[in-house]
């Protein structure tokens, strides 16, 4: 190994086997660093339950990166751990068809702070005070959970290294959480100022958060702060079989957006499924608040009472969603247009999802830090070049990147009329629709292009640190 490499200490507990879009940020880093500059290691936690799985991410890790897995008490690996122990012999595992939510997650909310995965932190500080004698140039904290940002904060007293602070959401103010008590929110106030002061650099996942945090803690200013962003993974839109799909490490890591041709996208995959209806699509996690798509389900309802409506649409969600809301779906009287399409390894998902003619997500207008909310699916429907419904707040960073990149209709959470509107116009349109948006500067957003980003950061960081 040589001395040039920097040793990167990840600190994430959500890694494969999980699946979702905080692991594939995680994972879409490990795959592209220059392993020529990078050595990477990751901190993550044993086998937990969590509301989904896709293993076909953890092959997509190059094989120098290291992993260390360490135990935890939090409420999800008590939970894997009784199901394992009481699973009947020959029996399969349970997959939920849920959000990792529900009444375990609101009571654990209630009960710790910052938030459920606390009682992962002695654990995690176990096996992080081992590399105590290892050369460490750098820790990143992806957060959420923020307990590992607590993590982060205190390995930092006996790891010589600067702490970088990767905000995937909102901590203080976050639309996604159950609501707590005013004890547990101000706690959780001081232990972000606390993480955020003992931290060298920022990572946020919008600008718009980013400005947020700035305003809140002036201090920032003064340190190393950049905003990268999800993204999309040209190499997940191939066909399994397709040579795309089975790159080598080595050349996965040279490759630029430039040079993967889209069009080569399985044509077969990129249609929809049925000439004689108009599929729009809603991929990822519906969540107990925050994301419910409450007003397209009105408008739908109201609209489905025309059987010509009724007979040429479907409104079909792909991923997991929280109990509530699916009650909620069959509840209404929606006249059969709302199908329902269970979690999906990730790149099955999206050839799915290539089959829809349009696609929709929601961000609830109202919430604290709503407006700062940017999903990390609007980057994989971009690439799709699918018609994009956003309903969110106006002056959200949702809603600011759909119109920069001319990609769709953002509406306001509320505006069911306009909804609508929409919907009927791009039913009638449906021929035309490839050629109503632009989709402009879409190739900013590739992975590839974010880990050379990341990269540079870390550079930026450990030189400063290094410096005094």
């Amino acid at each position: 190994m040589e001395n040039s490499e920097k040793q990167l200490l990840f600190i994430s507990y959500y890694f494969p086997p999980m699946g979702g879009g905080g692991v594939q940020r995680i994972v879409k880093f490990l795959k592209y660093l220059d392993c020529d500059l990078f050595q990477p290691v990751v901190l993550t936690v044993k086998p937990s339950f969590f509301y989904s799985n896709d293993s076909t991410l953890a092959g997509e890790i190059p094989g120098s990166v290291k992993v260390i897995r360490s135990g935890s008490l939090d409420p999800f690996r008590v939970l894997y751990l009784f199901r394992k122990l009481f699973r009947r012999p020959g029996s399969a595992s349970a997959v939920s068809h849920r959000e990792s939510g529900g009444n375990i997650r609101k009571i654990a909310m209630s009960v710790f702070v910052p938030d459920s995965r606390l009682l992962w932190l002695p654990f995690a500080l176990g096996k992080l005070w081992r590399l105590r004698r290892r050369p460490v140039n750098v820790i990143i904290a992806s957060m959420p959970p923020f307990t590992a940002g607590l993590i982060g904060a205190l390995a930092r007293r006996f790891l010589p290294a600067p702490l970088i602070l990767d905000f995937r959401d909102a901590w203080a103010e976050n639309p996604y959480l159950p609501a707590v008590g005013a004890v547990q929110r101000r706690l959780s106030a001081r232990l972000e100022a606390w993480c955020i002061r003992q931290a060298d650099g920022f990572i946020f996942v919008n600008p718009a958060l980013q400005n947020d945090y700035q305003k809140r803690y002036p201090f920032i200013a003064g340190r190393r702060a950049i905003t990268i962003r999800n993204g999309f993974d040209p190499e997940d839109f191939y066909s399994p079989n397709s040579p795309g799909a089975t790159q080598s490490a080595g050349r996965r890591a040279q490759i630029g957006i430039e040079e993967i041709d889209s069009g080569k996208i399985a044509a077969a995959e990129n249609v929809s499924g049925n000439s004689g209806v108009f599929n729009l699509g809603i991929m990822g996690t519906v969540y107990s608040q925050g994301n419910r798509p409450e007003t397209l389900l009105e408008a739908v309802e109201e609209l489905s009472a025309d059987a010509a409506f009724r007979d040429h649409f479907r409104l079909i969600f792909l991923g997991k969603w929280s109990p509530d809301f699916r009650k909620t779906v069959e509840e209404k009287p929606l006249g059969g247009v709302v199908d329902f399409i269970p979690y999906l390894p990730h790149r099955e998902a999206l050839l799915r999802a290539g089959r829809f003619d349009a696609l929709a997500l929601a961000i609830e207008t109202g919430l604290p830090g709503s407006a700062g909310v940017t999903p990390g699916r609007i980057y994989e429907y971009l690439y799709l070049k699918k018609p994009i419904l956003a309903l969110c707040p106006l002056d959200s960073d949702l809603a600011d990147l759909l119109r920069r990149c001319q990609a769709g209709e953002a509406l306001d959470y509320n505006d069911r009329e306009g909804i609508k509107r929409v919907l009927r116009e791009w039913m009638a349109g449906r021929g035309d629709l490839k050629n109503r948006y632009r989709f402009v500067g879409v190739e900013e957003f590739s992975r590839v292009n974010q880990a050379r980003q990341l990269a540079g950061f870390v550079e930026e960081v450990v030189g400063r640190y290094v410096a005094g």
